[in-house]
């Protein structure tokens, strides 16, 4: 299967609408070909915090650049043949850093990406003192990353982290003007506040016009749901970006304090 014809058939299946994609979070070599062996996800998806952790040993606060992310992305997506989806931050600044961004990840043989509306350099979405782009900025990132698409079948994500600013209800409007402008899907995750409850998610998959993307944080036990209740709640596809490194940690941590 070429390039091509792999982010065409990764494409039809997380937009479909009769289905819940499962995507496994992967932040290294070994860690995708684990993915793959199970032999249950759809795709992988290599997150900045997982990169950040794995490759600098830092917290998700934008400090890796975009070459060390695009690189190792390459790295990741050439060990499988499982479909990756990429965290790309913020695209790296501006609306021509988006536009380089776009030719190297397509180049680096990813399948898709997600932008956010965090300013550069951003935290996780889960931290405080998240600042967000104006909505203006932030659309023009998404029509750049739209525009200097070379493959149509090549996914473009929108992330919103402005619930944790303004609201849920800003973050759905801001979601379904990145869908007016192009963008394939939206991306959501659920924290104390944020989404933190059933009723709010499937309301967010109804109002955004585009399939939503979840991300999965089983570590956060208030808003841990199960596939059954996202995929019932009418959820999209779900990422989960941080089980295998979370679990690599506490396993790695047991064994070096036998010494």
């Amino acid at each position: 299967m070429t390039l091509q014809e792999k982010r065409a058939a990764f494409k039809k299946t997380i937009l479909d609408p009769g289905r819940m994609s499962v995507l496994c979070g992967a932040f290294d070599g070994i860690t995708a070909r684990v993915a793959q062996a199970a032999d249950f996800f759809d795709g992988c998806y290599m997150g900045g915090q997982a990169a950040a952790a794995s490759l600098l040993g830092v917290p998700d606060l934008g400090l890796l650049t975009a070459a060390e992310q695009i690189k190792h992305a390459a790295d990741l997506a050439a060990c499988v043949d499982l479909p990756f989806l990429v965290d790309a931050d913020t695209g790296y600044g501006n609306e021509l850093n988006v536009r380089r961004t776009m030719q190297e990840l397509e180049l680096s043989g990813v399948c898709g990406a997600h932008f956010e509306d965090q300013v550069t350099p951003k935290r996780c979405g889960g931290m405080k003192g998240v600042e967000l782009e104006t909505e203006e900025v932030f659309l023009r990132k998404i029509e750049t990353a739209v525009s200097f698409r070379t493959d149509p079948n090549f996914l473009i994500i929108a992330r919103s982290d402005a619930a944790a600013v303004g609201g849920e209800e800003d973050a759905i409007r801001r979601l379904n003007r990145a869908a007016d402008a192009g963008a394939d899907m939206g991306f959501i995750f659920s924290t104390k506040g944020i989404f933190e409850t059933l009723d709010s998610v499937r309301q967010a998959c109804a109002e955004i016009k585009v399939p939503v993307l979840y991300c999965l944080m089983e570590f956060c036990p208030e808003v841990c749901f199960t596939l059954d209740q996202l995929r019932n709640a009418g959820v999209g596809a779900v990422i989960w970006p941080n089980g295998l490194l979370m679990r690599w940690c506490q396993a790695a941590t047991e064994l070096v304090e036998q010494f």
